[in-house]
């Protein structure tokens, strides 16, 4: 056995382990209480049951995992009316008395991360139903949305059951800048989508639900379904690919996607783009509204904003000509854009910023993003050029070569010296300037926001990891200098 299957046998039996030992999680309160509440009397109590259940992940995986076990066997129950009629309305209430809430989980990056995890399995499932409805009516609405529900299966799972292993996952990603998924196969020896279809075996899941998690995307279209069976797997990966469209990806390139995605999977579903399109709308503001409703932790651009900042990579936007993208024997035979990369994911994670742009200068007196990471960087990066004649706050910095930091935005002190478009294209509420200067010689500026105003230096409590990683992006930046500054720099 190699290492990465001996790695992948030692997490899954782990995964597997802490799952038996933890009874899992309820996240939203108000789906429990009205649970709690029902009585036997009347159908409209069972339909606002099956609500309450399908909103809430942790409930919808516990019942469907609890009905196929207590179903001897037959692993039939793969959607919630069966799962209510196979356990009955006393087992379902003691259920949810039973499952501790998300809420208890002490680690706050952690439990705001499930939360986001969960909105988005909760806009999976219910396109995937708005889907059935419109365009397969023949087949079970709610069981299409069980099977988007548990899309995210196996990522929920990583991130509740073995967060540690995700963190060094993270750690993993900004060295080597990859992806999420990328890193999370390195460090468990498998994906989400292999952990999904594990844990859909390891609980007797129905073959319909097990196939929905495991789909895939082939290099050619999907046919027309002529089954339940066929149908909801393919439904199922359209919702999949739409979620992680709309909370996975760099804004901007979720419209590409999207696009790409109708076309692929129209002749399977019968998709009309204009009425696509509609659903998909309609179902992020039904969702959203569920949500703020509910009181949920998080909103539908919350969660799209957390999730997206554990997916992207860091987006540079050089030639194959600029000095920054050739291997240098200064920088051990690396690019500098590699540990510029390195540099700027390492700063982004380890003080939890939105957005981290590395800025070099453009011209006499301006000033240009050239890479970045977080907060839709790939639209930002572009955008975010310093010129003209009127002074702002940036070449400000980079002509007194200091460092700034900006508690809030709408400060009149630096209000009126940032760009006109700093609000529209950026949006940060608080923010990092640091000049990178090598012996006098400034070579360029890094930019860091958050979302939120941050009232504190987010470099307080660890200066070191902060020199450590600005000492690397003078270093990459001042190995593109001509030998005789370069020599100088090094002194």
């Amino acid at each position: 056995m190699d290492e990465l299957q001996s790695q992948r046998a030692d997490n899954l039996k782990l995964l597997l382990e802490r799952i038996e030992q933890d009874p899992g999680f309820t996240a939203m309160s108000s789906s429990v209480q009205t649970i709690v509440n029902l009585d036997e009397d009347g159908l409209s109590g069972n339909r606002e049951l099956v609500v309450a259940v399908l909103r809430d992940f942790g409930l919808t995986a516990k019942l469907l995992r609890a009905a196929n076990a207590t179903s001897r066997g037959k692993n039939n129950v793969s959607n919630i009316d069966q799962a209510i009629s196979v356990l009955g309305l006393n087992t379902v209430q003691n259920i949810c008395a039973e499952l501790p809430m998300l809420s208890s989980v002490e680690n706050k990056a952690q439990y705001m991360h499930l939360c986001a995890e969960i909105a988005a399995a909760f806009f999976c499932g219910s396109l995937a139903a708005a889907v059935t409805r419109h365009n397969a009516p023949r087949y079970n609405a709610q069981e299409a949305q069980v099977c988007g529900v548990v899309q995210n299966l196996g990522r929920i799972a990583a991130y509740y059951y073995l967060y540690e292993n995700v963190e060094k996952s993270h750690v993993l990603q900004a060295e080597k800048n990859l992806t999420e998924d990328e890193a999370i196969t390195l460090t468990l020896g498998m994906g989400f989508d292999a952990i999904g279809t594990t844990i859909a075996h390891h609980w007797n899941l129905p073959d319909v639900l097990e196939q929905c998690i495991g789909a895939k995307m082939d290099k050619a279209p999907p046919r027309a379904a002529n089954s339940a069976q066929g149908w909801h797997p393919v439904c199922s990966l359209f919702a999949r690919c739409i979620t992680d469209a709309l909370f996975r990806m760099p804004e901007g390139r979720d419209k590409i996607a999207i696009s790409h995605d109708l076309n692929f999977f129209h002749q399977a579903l019968s998709l009309k783009n204009e009425d696509a399109y509609e659903w998909i709308e309609a179902t992020l503001a039904e969702v959203d509204s569920k949500l703020q409703d509910m009181g949920f932790p998080v909103d539908i651009a919350h969660a799209r904003m957390l999730l997206r900042k554990s997916s992207e990579k860091v987006l540079d936007s050089l030639s194959s000509q600029d000095s920054l993208t050739k291997a240098n024997p200064r920088t051990g035979n690396k690019k500098p854009i590699d540990l510029i990369h390195q540099a700027l994911r390492m700063l982004h994670n380890e003080f939890d910023f939105d957005l981290t742009l590395l800025c070099v200068p453009d011209g006499p007196a301006g000033l240009s993003a050239v890479s970045g990471v977080g907060r839709n960087a790939n639209l930002v990066a572009p955008k975010f050029r310093c010129s003209g004649q009127r002074p702002d706050i940036f070449r400000l910095v980079m002509g007194k070569k200091v460092d700034l930091y900006v508690a809030d935005v709408a400060n009149p002190t630096y209000s009126r010296l940032l760009p006109e478009w700093y609000h529209g294209v950026v949006g940060g509420k608080s923010f990092l300037v640091w000049s990178l200067v090598v012996d006098g010689r400034f070579l360029g500026l890094l930019y860091a926001d958050f979302s939120e105003p941050h009232p504190e230096t987010p470099f307080e409590k660890t200066e070191g990891e902060a020199k450590k990683w600005r000492d690397v992006l003078c270093a990459a930046l001042s190995s593109t200098l001509p030998p005789k500054v370069a020599t100088a720099a090094a002194r």
